[in-house]
């Protein structure tokens, strides 16, 4: 029980029983000296004599052994006791000689040298176990920071501090780094779903919120400092979109960091000789720090904080003109907070006063951020010593950060649903013999399904979905639950829904295979929030949630699904499932939304790839995919063959990576108009 005992407790417990053992030996002494008077020591004297107890007097011989003479002859009376002696000499000048015990005096002498020596021993002990605990305090944080630093410099995102890293040494313990020292905690470890994403993370029961920007809005939403909370802007939309779909958060988030690693991992890349030319991501911010603010209700909170009586007034706001004083605007927010740190390590490596006349607003928006005191971070880096006689400032596209920046839109280039460009790519199709094949029937159709055995929190016809599109709802869910079924049988496997939105996929395949675990993975937080509340309601403990991106989705899993992920997305939930080996079952949809990215190129096959086809062909094919919403109208039927050509390329792509892709579509074919469904399975998987 002793090791449970903290150690501020047991050392004032060691304290409060030495104190009262000193305590009960003074009384107990005193005790016995006043209540047996007869137990004193009275030494004999010669002559009897007495003077010593009334005067004063001093030793003239110290205590000394008698001769064997004296002792045999006992002749001195004195000697016949202790056989030791001492002369006194009283104030009155009378000389007496009397008895004295030197065994004791030597007993008690020795027992206070022990007490010196073992109290001496004891405080270097304590010395020597402080300075060994520091010295291995400061040689794990070292090695926690060699962790780090290895993790960035080799490119990985996904920065852990796990508990596993160092299981041999804390038997259990999770090490907290506060970047000035390194204590112990015995706590419990993460769940396992913890590390399903890349960290940073937060877990609170089952529900993880992964990526650098949600987690940190997660931690100012939990703020109870207002003005804390004022960092994530107008109604809490700052960084609210995901990096896949948001220009601005990828640059904050993804191409930044990026950035910032690449100058610290090869500095070299960025010198010509003498001339430095700075990275583009600098000079993206610098352009976008020339525009006028363009976000949203941006004018209207303007007049909501600030002083300005132009602001406050009724002035149009197309006269405000406001420019940037900070990333979103006039006013700090959480992109700021973050962008900070890799701008302070660039501006470490290079003093900003050399690049004021490349970047004026990047050192006056980081000059203003320091006058915040945001300038908590504390690190050592070098100044690079090449001889810059140069700076360059490559050429970039002038657009701003913004994606409704009116300058990203080129209508003349936009334009990929012509009908002659549409029949130019069919063409190049059927001249290639490419067959585009769709069966009509999904895979798992003739799995046997019964709704009313379904509660009624997994079923959209108890939600507030409108009874039509209700129905077509259960149709949908029915043919992948269907597929996933059959894939899966009565084994226990780890499914994921991508892109899960309120969970309407993941909760039924989560009743339905009690034997399996289920995640949604989305990174809309309110849909995750009505998700959760139906699981809640159902007491289901098979299901995890998961308020992350595609990007930082890392963990292991069997059988990947989707229904309606959007454009790019559906390819990254494939692209995922053959890097995991898993069964994949997807529904696409927004054919027209997708486009080159840094994860993924298009097409995605070799085959579509070694076509006679310009990407403007294969974008036009994507977008007449979409035109299949009126039934009445001739491109319809055009829009499905489309259709069929797009999931035709990633069936391919998939077969190439040695699955068995079924491309089919839902059953009934209204019940959505994209309902193509892709189900690959994994060879040997």
């Amino acid at each position: 029980m002793i090791e449970s005992c903290p150690k501020k407790r047991m050392l004032l417990g060691i304290t409060f029983l030495g104190i009262l053992t000193v305590l009960v030996l003074i009384v107990e002494s005193h005790w016995t000296d006043a209540r047996n008077p007869s137990r004193r020591r009275v030494f004999p004297v010669e002559q009897n004599s007495t003077c010593w107890e009334k005067e004063k007097y001093e030793i003239v011989k110290d205590c000394e052994p008698c001769s064997a003479f004296e002792i045999a002859s006992q002749s001195i009376g004195v000697c016949i006791h202790t056989h030791f002696k001492e002369v006194l000499r009283c104030a009155s000048g009378e000389t007496v000689t009397r008895s004295c015990d030197k065994t004791a005096y030597i007993d008690e002498r020795a027992f206070w040298r022990f007490e010196g020596f073992m109290f001496v021993s004891a405080a270097i002990s304590t010395l020597c176990v402080a300075a060994r605990k520091k010295v291995l305090n400061k040689r794990m944080l070292q090695r926690v920071q060699r962790q780090i630093a290895n993790s960035v410099i080799a490119g990985n995102d996904n920065i852990k501090l796990k508990i596993k890293v160092l299981e041999d040494e804390c038997k259990g313990a999770r090490v907290r780094v506060d970047m000035s020292r390194v204590t112990y905690e015995t706590i419990e470890a993460p769940p396992e779903f913890a590390n399903y994403c890349a960290w940073p993370v937060i877990v609170q029961d089952n529900y993880v919120i992964a990526g650098l920007c949600s987690v940190a809005r997660q931690i100012i939403k939990r703020s109870e400092h207002k003005k804390v909370k004022k960092l994530l802007g107008f109604r809490d939309a700052c960084l609210m979109a995901c990096s896949e779909s948001s220009i601005w958060t990828k640059f904050c988030e993804v191409d930044m960091v990026s950035t910032v690693k690449s100058v610290l991992i090869d500095p070299s890349c960025y010198f010509d000789g003498n001339v430095l030319k700075l990275p583009q991501d600098l000079l993206r911010f610098e352009y976008h720090m020339s525009q006028p603010v363009r976000i949203h209700n941006v004018y209207k909170l303007a007049r909501e904080q600030s002083n300005d009586k132009a602001l406050k007034s009724n002035v149009p706001i197309e006269k405000l003109d406001l420019h940037h004083t900070f990333g979103e605007g006039p006013f700090m927010t959480l992109s700021d907070v973050i962008l900070f740190p890799c701008l302070q390590i660039f501006f470490k490596l290079y003093p900003e006063e050399n690049l004021q006349t490349k970047l004026p607003l990047t050192v006056a928006w980081f000059n203003t951020m320091k006058e915040k005191n945001v300038n908590k971070l504390k690190f050592s880096l070098d100044i690079l010593k090449n001889d810059v006689n140069e700076i360059v400032a490559p050429e970039i596209v002038k657009q701003s950060l913004y994606t409704a920046d009116p300058s990203r839109y080129k209508p003349e280039k936009r334009i990929y649903t012509k009908q002659k460009d549409i029949t130019n790519s069919l063409r190049i199709i059927n001249n290639n013999h490419i067959e585009i094949a769709n069966s009509l029937y999904p895979y798992g159709d003739e799995v046997h399904f019964d709704w009313s055995k379904i509660p009624s929190e997994a079923n959209p016809m108890s939600g507030a979905l409108p009874e039509n599109r209700a129905y077509r709802k259960c149709d949908q869910l029915e043919n992948l639950a269907k597929a996933v079924i059959k894939l899966v049988g009565s084994g226990e496997r780890r499914i994921v829904d991508f892109c899960s939105g309120s969970g309407h996929l993941g909760i039924l395949l989560a009743y339905l295979l009690p034997n399996c675990t289920v995640v949604l993975v989305e990174n809309k937080e309110l849909s995750l929030i009505r998700a959760k509340e139906r699981i809640v309601k159902m007491k289901l403990g098979n299901i995890v949630i998961l308020q992350s991106n595609l990007d930082y989705f890392v963990g292991g899993f069997d059988v990947g699904v989707s229904l309606h992920a959007c454009g790019v997305a559906t390819d990254l939930v494939i692209q995922n499932c053959i890097k995991n080996k898993a069964h994949f079952v997807c529904c696409p949809c927004c054919y027209g939304g997708i486009h080159d990215c840094y994860h993924l190129t298009y097409p995605r096959s070799v085959e579509y790839q070694n076509l006679n086809m310009d990407h403007k062909d294969y974008l036009t094919l994507a977008h007449a995919a979409d035109q299949t919403h009126d039934p009445n109208n001739r491109k319809t039927t055009q829009g499905f063959i489309c259709m069929d050509a797009i999931d035709t390329d990633r069936r391919l792509y998939a077969e190439s990576c040695g699955y068995e892709v079924h491309l089919g579509k839902l059953q009934p074919f209204s019940c959505t108009h994209k309902n193509n469904l892709l189900v690959g399975i994994c060879n040997g998987c």
